[in-house]
């Protein structure tokens, strides 16, 4: 049995997702790698200065200063990057990027190529993945990048929750409606 229109749109509506959602991992692997490498590059220079003055002739007084100096801004820059997880959310974002994008690419092989043949349970099946990928997440995106993507897709694809649910404006609406100038309680149903 063919699927109907509304199963079409909420399918393209997923594979809208999952692209914005991919380009939300890859733009925070992006920014947590240029972070990742940012931070490495004290760690370089101080191994650096240090296998160069442990290799001189200077005498054990000389060095216990630029010894503790070097020492304590290697372990200040390693907890940084520990405490932060920065290589954890790389590896994280890279690994959701990826799967994202192969969703985005299972879905559009569908609605191209499998329209006539696609049932309700496949529509599931990809649901079900979208949701499971985001479970598996365990880092936050940062804010700055949720705005870019959103401001970049928001007017041409289907935005995922964690993009669409940001607003802090509502407006309050009435939960009572009006019939010949009488008022009714909604009915439940």
């Amino acid at each position: 049995m063919a699927i109907e229109q509304h199963q079409i749109d909420l399918l393209k509506s997923y594979r809208d997702k999952s692209y914005v959602f991919a380009a939300l991992c890859n733009s925070s692997y992006e920014f947590f790698s240029l972070l990742k490498s940012i931070c490495n590059i004290p760690l370089i220079l101080t191994s650096s200065i240090m296998a160069i003055l442990n290799s001189g002739s200077f005498t054990a007084d000389d060095m216990k200063l630029p010894n503790i100096i070097i020492n304590s801004l290697t372990a200040l820059m390693l907890g940084l990057i520990t405490n932060f997880n920065i290589s954890e959310k790389t590896t994280e974002f890279r690994k959701v990027n990826i799967q994202m994008s192969k969703l985005c690419h299972h879905i559009e092989d569908d609605l191209n190529n499998n329209l006539r043949t696609i049932s309700a349970v496949d529509i599931r099946r990809h649901i079900n993945e979208y949701d499971s990928i985001i479970e598996n997440l365990d880092y936050p995106f940062p804010h700055f990048i949720k705005e870019k993507i959103k401001k970049t897709y928001k007017n041409n694809r289907t935005l995922p929750s964690i993009l669409n649910c940001t607003t802090t404006e509502f407006v309050r609406t009435e939960s009572h409606f009006e019939v010949n100038n009488v008022i009714q309680e909604p009915v439940n149903i």
